[in-house]
């Protein structure tokens, strides 16, 4: 209170404009990035935080618990409830099959559905029917989200036709800035024009790309002989594994003619949204740049490969696009190994601040860091236990102090405008996503 009757004086000098962007970014990371994501909401959540932040942003693993998260058009004020999910009741098999089942009938069945299915319900303990674009509707409360992908065939195309971003208002590739509504993705278009409307892809679909394909074969037989009436699905999956044939989705840019599109995009009916983790593992392309604006950008690391990796390949990344990007210590990048539990990357003009959170570091592993490997820690009951309430801890420890000089020029910013802080925030960026 007493902040507040010291700041009142000084409203006069903040306008709408004034309040910056803030961006949570999950990495990618399996069962230890969902886990993750969720615990780091939550405690934001507890220490007032969490209403600050504009984006919420993941590839891989963090897309898991962002479609659970968004089930609940509330969430953000409900993080029990998407805590307690985590250790809920799954999802009967026979529920995730009958999905799987009419998924098999349609003209673009692939891998990718099942993965899908089997993260929803082993994982994430539900199977969301929902639709990415109900997400548009609805109000300020949560974060707006953004799910990312990477075009498959672009492996070694040019960078421009990679990356591909999903949220409730648009889909498609930002650096060629060719989107289309989110409602229409996966319908036949041919030079722009529709040709035929199809049904809107659910968020059991959307939410996963392939990343666990050892234990997709496992599943795949597991489901064929406890199962063996479904002889549909293993007729539908057993070719796709030969093929190794992932999320084929009609391609809407086909033959279009007003820009120039890749060759590669241009002459095929159907393109693959694959993983983006495998190209970058925390989805730093959709937020760097002037179409949202980003001021702080915080990235919770998950990741099982090499500390720092997917800072440096976003600026790589970044550099060939030529987009904004803080510079980064080399001397911070000697610390892979033994790293702290926040770095903080300033940004100048219009680079963002990254705030870097390692979630296995000096100060929680102690002298356990050097007994595993990374990709034993995340798997061990030990690790999965760990995770949720260790990664909390650590958010109160560094993130909620780092951030105070930023958040508290955005707490200014809504009390000039009298709005609760998310409605502020969204009135002034919204409409650059529709």
């Amino acid at each position: 209170m007493f902040l507040i009757l010291y700041l009142l004086p000084l409203l006069h000098l903040f306008n709408q404009d004034s309040v910056p962007h803030i961006a949570l970014l999950g990495s990618g990371g399996g069962q230890r990035a969902a886990v993750g994501l969720v615990g780091s909401l939550y405690q934001m959540k507890k220490d007032g935080l969490l209403d600050t932040l504009l984006y919420l942003g993941g590839v891989s693993g963090s897309t898991w618990s962002m479609s659970s998260l968004y089930s609940d058009p509330q969430w953000s004020t409900n993080m029990n409830t998407a805590v307690s999910k985590l250790s809920g009741p799954g999802v009967e098999l026979e529920q995730a099959l009958g999905w799987l089942i009419e998924r098999a009938k349609e003209e673009h069945f692939s891998l990718t559905d099942v993965w899908g299915a089997l993260t929803s319900a082993a994982f994430m303990k539900q199977m969301d029917l929902r639709h990415l674009s109900d997400d548009a509707g609805q109000n300020a409360t949560n974060p707006y989200p953004i799910y990312s992908a990477i075009e498959n065939s672009f492996s070694d195309g040019p960078i421009e036709g990679k990356w591909f971003e999903m949220s409730p208002h648009e889909s498609g590739f930002p650096e060629m800035g060719l989107f289309i509504e989110t409602s229409l993705l996966g319908s036949k278009f041919q030079d722009g024009r529709l040709l035929e409307k199809k049904p809107e892809m659910d968020m059991v679909k959307l939410q996963e790309k392939p990343t666990q394909s050892i234990l997709l074969i496992n599943y795949t037989f597991i489901i064929t002989y406890t199962f063996p009436p479904v002889s549909l699905l293993t007729e539908q999956v057993l070719p796709l594994i030969l093929k190794w044939e992932w999320g084929t989705t009609n391609n809407f840019l086909y033959q279009y003619q007003d820009f120039p599109i890749p060759s590669c995009l241009h002459r095929k009916e159907s393109f693959q949204l694959i993983d983006a983790g495998l190209f970058i593992n925390v989805s730093y392309p959709s937020f760097l740049g002037d179409k949202r604006d980003i001021d702080l950008i915080i990235a919770p690391e998950f990741s099982a490969g090499n500390m720092f990796e997917t800072l440096t390949q976003a600026r790589d990344y970044a550099a060939e696009v030529n987009k904004p990007f803080p510079k980064i210590d080399d001397k911070v990048l000697e610390e892979r190994d033994w790293p702290k539990d926040c770095y903080v990357f300033e940004g100048k003009d219009k680079e963002p601040t990254i705030v870097y959170l390692p979630l296995f570091n000096r100060k929680n592993c102690k002298g356990l860091f050097h007994k595993h490997t990374l990709k034993e820690r995340g798997t061990r009951i030990f690790w999965r236990i760990f995770l949720l309430y260790r990664f909390t801890a650590y958010i109160v420890n560094d993130l909620a102090w780092k951030l105070i000089f930023n958040l508290m020029t955005c707490i200014i910013g809504c009390l000039v405008y009298s709005y609760p802080m998310n409605t502020c925030k969204m009135k002034n960026t919204l409409p650059q996503e529709m």
